[in-house]
């Protein structure tokens, strides 16, 4: 058995009362500014563990086993007043635009006791008060020469003392799942067309103490089990073409039995080739219809990222929904939620689950949208002209400063309609349009929206399985090549009817504050018009050489 994560505990509890250690330093700190009239108006220090348990097997063969520990300090230090301080955004300097933190790693416990994380701490609260010092002179030089901004928001709202101890009990990897590992990779490679694959397992635990200026004590955890099988191919034409599947879980006792993973691994495979063997589809316009799934990642993309309130206060961002406050963006039959509080939704649990947020605000329930109205943002503590208080969805990943993000973002519709019934709307409205065809997205393997002003305010939603459907009623025709493209208010205008089928989609989101687990929960939608487009390829043909002789793998000619 790995017991890391036993004995990362045992390395906290050796070291003492971490939370009491950060809070001697900060009022330590405080003190000293203080006398120098130098203080800040708020600081909050995060001392995270973090265990790491990677296991990966390729063609047969154990490819990764690694275990790491590590201890990463976050300060937010802000200058100034609740009204103006040093996290305000540097217009006119906009190259200098950055905190200049980095992921900071801190030490564990020593013969010596704490005196080198102590040391620490110190080094990194002096550096960020240099830092935000140097920021609000610049911010203050900028109001002289600039026009005013368009959001004149304060920076900060304060908030009340916070105590919370909830930290996560995951339990330890059975490192019998290599052998499984290795045996899901034999399958994933048994194919020659396979160019690329992969079984890996990777548990992650971490600790958080977080403290603030404010009196907030929280001690938290939150344990991930991530078991994940890919497999590649080239079409004749070079499109590489991945099928992932992945499992997600809180806990190894709640991982699949190894018959499971190697059918799992089995079906990768027979979908890869399935995609290989299919037609490149061509650019389209027209009727779409998303499954749930596809249309949770749609929903992040499309609407959950403009929903966040932090880049609704630069100038340079697109601001698609602040003057659609109070008005219809959606049909009035649906409403959407980002709630964070809820473990679990139909079953399924959710990634996007926290009980409080990097800025130590209790996680809450937030309206976006009501009857089709938009109703409001994603709060952390940087408050908007039009909308002021967190609603504890401050978030960040280590060495970033947080903002504003998505946690379990949900659309729930009225009268949705049962499977079949769905599909007879669709293929109403492509007889309706006089279309020979339309598509149906079964799978998307996530995407990217702009939301900036220089750029177009687009998205671009990564199709990896997608159906041809003939309105003539013959049989769906699987296709390949093809991403979901478009500007959010025109496609949120074109939602024609939902499905009574909610599905979950679990995964990572990247943006300004790093990587944060989300989730986002949907049933199937169908849109009037959506446009399809050509997905980028390679150029490479497929390899030359014949893979290695396995009695395991099944050999072409």
């Amino acid at each position: 058995m790995l017991l890391l994560p036993l004995l990362v505990g045992l390395a906290a509890a050796a070291e003492g009362d971490a939370d009491a250690l950060l809070r001697e330093e900060l009022d330590a700190a405080l003190a000293t500014w203080t006398a120098r009239g130098e203080a800040p108006h708020h600081v909050a220090l995060a001392l995270v563990e973090h265990t790491v348990v990677d296991l990966g097997a390729t063609a047969g063969a154990v490819s990764r086993d690694d275990t790491r520990l590590e201890r990463t300090l976050d300060v937010d230090l802000r200058m100034g007043t609740p009204t103006l301080d040093s996290t305000h955004t540097l217009r006119g300097l906009s190259l200098l635009d950055d905190d200049e933190r980095g992921l900071l790693r801190v030490p564990f416990a020593s013969v010596g006791g704490d005196t080198a994380l102590r040391l620490a701490v110190r080094r990194e609260l002096d550096a960020r008060h240099r830092n935000a010092r140097e920021r609000l002179a610049l911010l203050e030089g900028e109001r002289a020469v600039l026009v005013e901004e368009e959001d004149p928001a304060p920076d900060f709202t304060p908030g009340a003392a916070v105590r919370i101890d909830a930290p996560a009990q995951v339990g330890a990897l059975d490192r019998a799942w290599l052998g499984t590992l290795v045996e899901a990779s034999r399958l994933l490679d048994r194919a020659p067309e396979v160019v690329e694959s992969a079984a890996t397992l990777r548990l992650e635990h971490r600790e958080r103490v977080f403290v603030d200026t404010e009196g907030t004590v929280v001690h938290d955890g939150w344990g991930d089990v991530l078991l994940m099988v890919r497999a590649s191919v080239v079409a004749d034409d070079g499109d590489t073409l991945d099928v992932t599947r992945i499992v997600d879980v809180a806990r190894p006792a709640d991982l699949p039995a190894p018959d499971a993973v190697l059918r799992l691994a089995e079906e990768v495979v027979d979908e890869a080739l399935a995609l290989r063997a299919a037609p490149r589809a061509a650019p389209y316009t027209g009727p779409v219809l998303l499954s749930g799934r596809a249309a949770a990642v749609f929903l992040h993309e499309v609407l959950g990222h403009r929903a966040e309130a932090d880049r609704n206060k630069r100038d340079d961002e697109g601001k698609t929904f602040l003057e659609q406050l109070g008005r219809p963006v959606l049909p009035s039959w649906v409403d959407v939620v980002d709630d964070p509080t809820l473990p679990t939704a139909h079953g399924v649990r959710l990634r996007g689950h926290y009980a409080v947020d990097d800025e130590g605000v209790p996680a809450a329930r937030a309206v976006l949208v009501e009857d089709g109205v938009f109703r409001g943002f994603l709060m952390g503590r940087s408050p908007l002209s039009v909308q002021a208080g967190s609603n504890g969805h401050g978030r960040r990943s280590a060495g970033n400063a947080p903002a504003a993000r998505m946690g379990t973002t949900i659309l729930t519709a009225e009268g949705g309609l049962p499977p079949e019934a769905l599909r007879s709307r669709l293929l109403a409205e492509l007889r309706a349009q006089g279309l020979p065809h339309g598509y149906v997205v079964d799978e998307i393997q996530g995407g990217f929206t702009l939301t900036g002003r220089v750029v177009p305010n687009a998205f671009n939603v990564r199709a990896s399985r997608t159906w041809r459907v003939h309105a003539d009623g013959r049989p769906d025709e699987l296709v390949r090549g093809i991403d979901l493209v478009g500007t959010p208010l025109a496609a949120f205008r074109a939602l024609l009817a939902a499905g009574d089928t909610p599905e979950v989609f679990n995964g990572t989101c990247g943006a300004e504050s790093g990587w944060v687990p989300v989730s986002a929960v949907a049933p199937p939608l169908l849109f009037r018009r959506l446009e399809l487009q050509l997905k980028e390829k390679d150029v490479a043909r497929p390899p030359l050489l014949a893979k290695p002789e396995d009695a395991g793998r099944e050999q072409g000619t």
